[in-house]
């Protein structure tokens, strides 16, 4: 029979193994003590990782869907408040023309105030959330409209351009005062409204697209979600604010006042009747989008409470883990000390 060796040297170097052992446990159990979950997926689930590893990657694509629908709820509030706003001043400046009609004061007051709900009106359909215009359709990266009242812009030129074709000079003229209303009411009806078709629209003012945003809310369910200012509503509304702002207060008689001020109150009153149906649309993508992030949060809990139930570890008995082996590491080097300090000399002493 072999006599195993027996001496100071061999001990410790067991110790040492012990402790190397054991601070690589310790590592393990602190990491399932501080997160919860088995250390090492494959090697505490064999089999049925793969099974763990489609939960996560589901649960991690469904929680990528709530966070954008998130992002998107505030989006579409932004757009409905920027939509409230922009409805609010043009149902106050249909009251305000509304008593200028038949008067022949105030002309300059009804011009400049809608100098100013142009410029609002503008600002608001020039509202961006995170860094994109929310009215631009899917060119989120471009304002929709320009300054009107900046130099060059092309709208005001068309604008202007389309009454010095149509009455032969240009108002800054002082023969803007013998303008009838039949006069000015076609060309109201006529070359002043084409400026605001869709295609002039196109052209001369907006810069946003037709195409709506489309979002994906569910991982089947997509939605419009955004608004486009090339809507009806924001050109009658825009087409309003312009008359009245460029032809009010040029010199016109009373009676051509008056049709421009009539026309004025018909735009405001269809742009009145047609933003609240884009309000109402908007609020259902928003209705549905927050379905959509109930329907994905129960989902999440579901699939969390899966995946703890395969990977997950007892967290109490975890920390006991780690408070045996701390105890377990702290007597192998009390002992390594012990075992270093042995000598054949001191014995022989």
């Amino acid at each position: 029979m072999k006599t195993q060796s027996v001496s100071s040297y061999v001990l410790a170097n067991a110790t040492r193994s012990i402790i190397s052992k054991a601070q690589a446990d310790l590592v393990k159990a602190q990491q399932e003590a501080t997160t919860g979950f088995v250390f090492d997926t494959g090697l505490a689930l064999g089999s049925r990782t793969g099974q763990s590893l489609s939960l996560r990657k589901e649960h991690d694509r469904l929680s990528v869907l709530t966070d954008s629908n998130k992002l998107l709820a505030e989006r579409m509030t932004t757009s409905q408040n920027a939509l409230s706003n922009a409805m609010k001043g043009s149902q106050g400046f249909l009251g305000t023309i509304i008593a200028m009609r038949g008067s022949g004061q105030g002309h300059e007051v009804a011009a400049n105030a809608a100098t100013g709900l142009m410029q609002t009106a503008t600002s608001l359909i020039n509202t961006s959330f995170n860094g994109e215009y929310v009215f631009a359709g899917v060119n989120t990266d471009v304002k929709p409209l320009g300054d009107y009242d900046a130099a060059g812009n092309p709208a005001r030129a068309a604008v202007l351009q389309s009454f010095e074709d149509h009455f032969g000079f240009p108002v800054t003229d002082p023969q803007v005062s013998t303008i009838s209303a039949n006069d000015m009411k076609a060309f109201l009806d006529g070359p002043f409204s084409a400026e605001f078709d869709a295609a002039s629209w196109s052209d001369n003012w907006s810069s946003a697209s037709d195409t709506l945003m489309k979002s994906r809310i569910a991982p089947t369910e997509l939605a419009e979600t955004s608004v486009s200012a090339n809507n009806a509503g924001f050109r009658k509304m825009m087409m309003s604010y312009t008359m009245v702002a460029e032809f009010a207060n040029i010199g016109l008689n009373q009676g051509a006042f008056d049709a421009v001020i009539t026309k004025a109150i018909e735009t405001t009153t269809e742009a009145n009747s047609t933003l609240p149906g884009v309000q109402s649309v908007l609020g259902t993508a928003q209705a549905r989008t927050k379905d959509a992030t109930d329907r994905l949060e129960v989902q999440l809990k579901v699939l969390n409470s899966s995946v703890i139930g395969l990977e997950g570890v007892d967290p109490y008995e975890a920390a006991n883990r780690v408070e045996a082996l701390r105890t377990q590491i702290d007597a192998s080097y009390a002992l390594t000390v012990k075992m270093q300090s042995l000598s054949l000399l001191n014995y022989l002493k």
